[in-house]
C-alpha cells in the first residue's frame, strides 16, 4: 500500500502529464486558462421550465415585407401613363429579360410583336408597385394577399399582375440599384373596391389599390434558426431529437424537421443553434407549428406527469390558459387522459383550453363538450368551439350539429358554421382522392400540395357537410349553404367566396318584378313576374358595343353568368367579368331590392366577432388573460364604427379589409 505522500505525488504526476497532453502544440505549449462562462437565467414560470421555448430563442419568424413593381394587363384604357425615368427603366431591363420584344414568343397575345416600351406606354397595361407582408414562418408554397397600387394608371379594374418577383423590404426603383433577395412571387386577377362604381371615382374610394387575393407565394423562404441561451452539444442533440420526436418527417417534406446547426461557441455567447423547417402539414398555420415547438418538454419521459402537472396549473393558474394548453397539445396523444378531466370543468377557461388541446390531438370524446358550448356559450366562446368543431374527426354528429348552427340568425355564428362545414367537407374529399390513388397502384402520383388544392375546387353537395361548391371560371369559388335565411356572403381575404345561404341557391330569391340599373346604366337587369329568364344588358368599358342576354335560372346561374367568358373552349355567352366586379353587381343588385337575400361581407363577420367579444361575460372570467390584452387594443380602434346590419336597406359600403396595419386613432 502507497503512503499518503507518495499517493500524491503520483497522482499530480499524472495531471501534469494530461494538462500537457491536452494543450495546444503540445508540450511547449502553455496551460490554457479557464474561462467563467456565465449562464443567462431567463425568468420563466416553473409550469413552463424544461420547454424548447423556455431555453432558445427564435430567429426569422417575424412577419417578413417584400414588394417588387409588376405590369398589369388587361385594363380598360386607364393606363400607359408616363413613368418615372427611372421605374421605366428597371421594368424595360426586366421585360427583356423576360424575352418579351419584337422577337419574343408571345404569338396571339396582345403584346406580341411589341417592344418593352411600346407595353409600358399601351393604355391597357400599368405598372404597380406589388407589397405584401409575409407571415412569420411561412414556408415554401405558403401563399397570401398582395396590395397592389398603381404607378401610371387611373384605374386597375379588370386587370392582371403578370408574374411579380417580390423582394425584402422596400423596392429598388433605380436601374442598377443593389436588388435585395427574392422570397416570393405574386400573379393573379386583381381586386379593387366592388362597392364603387367601375371607371369613376368615389368619394373616398379609388380604383388605383387593389388586391391579388391569394396570389402571393413562397418561394424561398427565410430560414428558422432555433438559438440555444446556454447551450451544448448534449442540450443541442436533445432538442433536435425531442422535435423530430414530436415532428416526424411525412408526405412533401425533404428531411427532418429539425437539424444541428452550430455549437455551441462560449466566447461569442453563443449556445449553439438548430435549423428548423415547418413540416408541409403546417403550410398553411405555420403560427401554429411554431407554438407547439416552443412548448415541447426536452425531456421526453414521463410525458403523463407532465400532462397531470399541466392539468393541475390550469386549475390553479387560469392565466397560464394560453401555454399550457399548447403544452398539453405538445405531449401528443398521452396527455389525452388527463386533458379530459377538464373537459367539464366549472371555470371557462381552463375548459376551453382543454377542449382545444382535445380537438387538435383529434379526440372525439371532446366533441360532445364543444357541440353544447356550440350551441348554449355566448360571444367568442361560441365560434371557438365552432372552429375547433371543425378540426376534430368526431363522425357525422359534428357535421349535422354545425348544419343546425347555420340557421341561426347572428351572422358571426352561422358564418363560423360554414367555414367549419367547408374545412371538413375539404378534408373529407382529400382523404376520397387519397383512398382513390391507393386502390389505383397504377396511376400517375400528385403531389400532396396539387391533391390538397384538387379537393377544394369541388364539393358535391349530397356529403353529410351540405357544402357544394363550384370553382367559377377559374376566378373564385361559388358555395351552396342550405339552412337559415337567405344570406349572400363575400370574402375579401385568401381565397376570394361567394357564399349563397339558404335560399339564396334555390332560384327562389329573385325578386320578380323587378328592374335594376347600376354603372350609370352599362348594366341593367330586370325580371318578369311570368318569366323564367333574367334580362340582362350590359356594355363593357372597354367597348361602346351593348349586348343583351336571357339568363335562365336564379342567382347562382346569374353569377356563373357574369364570369363566365365566351371562348372556343366554352362557346355558352357570359360577360366575362372579374370577381370584385362580380361582387359590385351583386351589391347594386341588392341594393336595389333586386333579390330577397341579405348581404353581408368579411369585414362584417370580423365587426360582429368583435362585438361579441366585447360582450361576452363568459370570457371575462379571469381579466388577467392574455387574450383579454388583445380584446382591449382591438376595441380601441373598432369600436367607432357602428355594427353593419344585414338588411339591405341598412347596410353601409362595406370596405376592402386593408393588409397594411391600420393607422393609430387620434387622441380626442
Amino acid at each position: 500500500m502507497l503512503s499518503r505522500g507518495a499517493g500524491a505525488l503520483i497522482l499530480a504526476s499524472e495531471a501534469l502529464v494530461f494538462s500537457l497532453l491536452l494543450a495546444p502544440g503540445g508540450c511547449g505549449s502553455s496551460t490554457p486558462k479557464a474561462r467563467n462562462v456565465t449562464p443567462v437565467a431567463r425568468n420563466v414560470h416553473p409550469l413552463l421550465r424544461g420547454t424548447i421555448g423556455s431555453e432558445v430563442e427564435f430567429k426569422g419568424i417575424e412577419p417578413v415585407m417584400v414588394s417588387g413593381y409588376g405590369l398589369v394587363v388587361g385594363l380598360n384604357g386607364t393606363g400607359g401613363d408616363i413613368l418615372p425615368d427611372g421605374i421605366a427603366a428597371t421594368m424595360e431591363r426586366e421585360m427583356g429579360l423576360s424575352g418579351i420584344g419584337k422577337a419574343g414568343d408571345y404569338h396571339g397575345t396582345a403584346i406580341a410583336g411589341k417592344t418593352p416600351r411600346q407595353l409600358l406606354r399601351d393604355p391597357n397595361v400599368a405598372v404597380v408597385l406589388v407589397q405584401a407582408a409575409i407571415p412569420p414562418g411561412s414556408p415554401a408554397g405558403a401563399t397570401f394577399d398582395v396590395v397592389v397600387r398603381a404607378v401610371n394608371a387611373t384605374s386597375l379594374e379588370g386587370g392582371t399582375l403578370w408574374t411579380t418577383d417580390l423582394r425584402l423590404g422596400e423596392v429598388a426603383n433605380t436601374f442598377g440599384q443593389v436588388q435585395a433577395r427574392t422570397l416570393a412571387k405574386a400573379r393573379g386577377p386583381i381586386f379593387v373596391n366592388p362597392f364603387a362604381e367601375p371607371g369613376k371615382e368615389d368619394a373616398g374610394v379609388t380604383g388605383t389599390i387593389g388586391r391579388v387575393l391569394d396570389g402571393g407565394a413562397v418561394t424561398n423562404p427565410f430560414e428558422i434558426e432555433v438559438v440555444l441561451t446556454n447551450g451544448s452539444h448534449h442540450r443541442t442533440r436533445s432538442i433536435v431529437s425531442a422535435i423530430n420526436s414530436r415532428f416526424p418527417s411525412g408526405p412533401g417534406d425533404p428531411g427532418d424537421t429539425a437539424r444541428g446547426r452550430r455549437g455551441p461557441d462560449p466566447e461569442a455567447g453563443v449556445g449553439g443553434s438548430i435549423e428548423l423547417r415547418v413540416p408541409a402539414r403546417f403550410r398553411q398555420n405555420p403560427a401554429d407549428f411554431l407554438q407547439l415547438v416552443r412548448h415541447v418538454k426536452i425531456d421526453q419521459a414521463l410525458p403523463e406527469q407532465y400532462a397531470r402537472m399541466y392539468v393541475e396549473g390550469l386549475k390553479a393558474e387560469p392565466a397560464l390558459a394560453d401555454h399550457l394548453a399548447w403544452s398539453l397539445e405538445a405531449l401528443g396523444v398521452k396527455a389525452l387522459p388527463f386533458v379530459r378531466e377538464l373537459y367539464d370543468y366549472p371555470e371557462l377557461l381552463p375548459r376551453m383550453s382543454a377542449l382545444q388541446a382535445g380537438a387538435h390531438l383529434n379526440d372525439a370524446r371532446a366533441a360532445s363538450f364543444l357541440k353544447e358550448v356550440a350551441k348554449t356559450g355566448s360571444g367568442g366562446v361560441r365560434t371557438q368551439a365552432i372552429s375547433l368543431l371543425g378540426d376534430i374527426d368526431a363522425g357525422p354528429t359534428v357535421d349535422e350539429a354545425l348544419r343546425e348552427l347555420l340557421n341561426e340568425r347572428e351572422l358571426v355564428i352561422r358564418v363560423s358554421a360554414y367555414e367549419a362545414l367547408a374545412k371538413r367537407a375539404e378534408r373529407v374529399q382529400l382523404g376520397r382522392f387519397k383512398q382513390y390513388e391507393k386502390n389505383n397502384p397504377d396511376l400517375v402520383r400528385i403531389a400532396p400540395t396539387h391533391l390538397e388544392v384538387l379537393a377544394k375546387r369541388n364539393l358535391p353537395g349530397n356529403s353529410i357537410q351540405g357544402v357544394e361548391r363550384w370553382f367559377v371560371s377559374g376566378k373564385f369559388f361559388l358555395d351552396i349553404v342550405p339552412g337559415g335565411e337567405p344570406l349572400i356572403y363575400i370574402t375579401q381575404q385568401g381565397q376570394p367566396r361567394i357564399v349563397l345561404f339558404g335560399d339564396a341557391g334555390t332560384g327562389d330569391e329573385i325578386v320578380r318584378p323587378m328592374v335594376m340599373t347600376a354603372w350609370s346604366e352599362r348594366l341593367m337587369i330586370n325580371a318578369e313576374p311570368d318569366s323564367v329568364g333574367i334580362n340582362v344588358y350590359y356594355r363593357p368599358l372597354s367597348t361602346d358595343r351593348a349586348a343583351t342576354h336571357v339568363v335562365k335560372g336564379g342567382l347562382k346561374d346569374l353569377i356563373e353568368f357574369f364570369a363566365r367568358k365566351n371562348t372556343p373552349e366554352d362557346p355558352r355567352p357570359g360577360l366575362g367579368m372579374t370577381y370584385s366586379e362580380v361582387v359590385g353587381a351583386l351589391y347594386a343588385l341588392n341594393k336595389s331590392g333586386g333579390t330577397s337575400s341579405a348581404f353581408a361581407t368579411e369585414r362584417d363577420k370580423l365587426q360582429a366577432q368583435i362585438l361579441a367579444a366585447a360582450s361576452s361575460r363568459d370570457i371575462m372570467d379571469r381579466p388577467e388573460t392574455a387574450e383579454e390584452r388583445d380584446l382591449v387594443i382591438i376595441m380601441r380602434t373598432e369600436a367607432l364604427e357602428k355594427p353593419i346590419a344585414n338588411q339591405p336597406e341598412k347596410h353601409a359600403a362595406p370596405r376592402i379589409v386593408p393588409i397594411e396595419p391600420p393607422a393609430e386613432t387620434k387622441k380626442q
